[in-house]
């Protein structure tokens, strides 16, 4: 009897032994599958597990990155290197953002309310540049390739500009009451030595210097144009009318003209400048699209100073080196202004 009990009490203390040291067992986490996600270049909403094409544009759909499964167990949570998904804080008219919904819906025209969300509501209070009414924006690579985002960098550079002017043949052999007596006369002009007195005015004068170049045609435009420099500034100016007269000595000898067409190419010194496509103007301020890094633009109020044909000098706002958004600048003003209305309406 004593052996029937002590071999039941040892049963019974080795099942409570096992029975701890199942507990103390860690369940394992299933093997991550990634799987292979396809979607349209022009229609991201489209979703598949396998190559083809969208079926909304035919275009040949590409992989996305690698989507990493949840496991099924209950083990301690991962930590993700993924961003944490944006909360939507409400939904907006697209075209009338002060028209709120707490749910998607269309408005009366049948568009899609978009999503506001609270990161963007945060980030577009944050304006250094200081222009009202703008915001910065981000884009993404692909965003960038398809609106064709073209940068230009702020250099110093000599900006040149075409002052399109008039002015008289004088000189040569006799004066200049000869030759309108000659031409009155209906005799031959003598065109030997002969030069041109354009006149100037006065917003264009402080970038005219002697040694420029300058081409003069005849005022009727025939002929060519005879090629010529700026000789001399001459140091007064007809008051009433602001005009400075200017001499340009040809390199050819003249047409038998008494009037001509002059382009007077006006140049500075190098000067720090843009491109004129590069600045957006309301009429009241002036600013460009600044990269500040890879897919962020920000606004920036700028002042120009002399404007050429192709560059157009930049006396505050922006420094040497900086890179600023010069093809596709009206989309991204576009989407700036529906951001800061977006935030406005919050």
């Amino acid at each position: 009897m004593k052996k029937i009990t002590f071999f039941l009490i040892t049963l019974s203390v080795l099942g409570v032994v096992g029975l701890q040291g199942c507990a103390k067992e860690k369940p394992t986490a299933q093997i991550e599958v990634k799987k292979a996600v396809y979607t349209c270049p022009m229609h991201h909403q489209i979703r598949k597990d396998q190559p083809g094409e969208c079926p909304i544009c035919g275009m040949t759909l590409v992989p996305l990155d690698n989507i990493e499964e949840t496991p099924s167990v209950a083990t301690p949570a991962l930590k993700s290197n993924k961003p944490a998904e944006k909360k939507i804080k409400y939904w907006a008219s697209p075209m009338n953002p002060a028209q709120h919904s707490a749910k998607p819906m269309k408005d009366d025209m049948g568009m899609d309310y978009v999503p506001v969300y609270e990161e963007t509501a945060t980030e577009d209070l944050k304006n250094p540049a200081g222009v009202q009414g703008l915001v910065p924006i981000h884009l993404s690579p692909y965003k960038e390739q398809l609106i064709d985002v073209k940068y230009a960098t702020v250099e110093k550079a000599s900006i040149t500009r075409l002052i399109h002017t008039s002015g008289r043949f004088a000189g040569g052999e006799g004066d200049f009451a000869a030759l309108a007596g000659d031409f009155a006369a209906q005799r031959p002009l003598k065109t030997s030595g002969r030069y041109v007195v354009a006149e100037v005015y006065a917003l264009d004068i402080p970038f005219v210097k002697t040694g420029q170049k300058a081409y003069v045609s005849s005022l009727s435009g025939s002929g060519n144009r005879i090629p010529g420099r700026v000789a001399l500034v001459y140091p007064y100016d007809e008051t009433q009318s602001r005009v400075t007269r200017v001499r340009i000595n040809l390199t050819q000898a003249a047409p038998p003209d008494l009037f001509a067409n002059v382009d007077i190419e006006a140049s500075t010194e190098p000067r720090l400048a843009i491109p004129p496509s590069a600045v957006m103007d309301t009429g009241s301020q002036k600013y460009v699209f600044v990269a500040t890094a890879p897919g962020a633009f920000s606004p920036r109020a700028i002042t120009l100073g002399f404007q050429g044909d192709d560059l157009d000098e930049v006396t505050s706002g922006l420094k040497a080196g900086e890179k600023v958004v010069q093809g596709a600048n009206f989309l991204i003003d576009a989407d700036s202004k529906i951001k800061a209305a977006f935030s406005e309406a919050k």
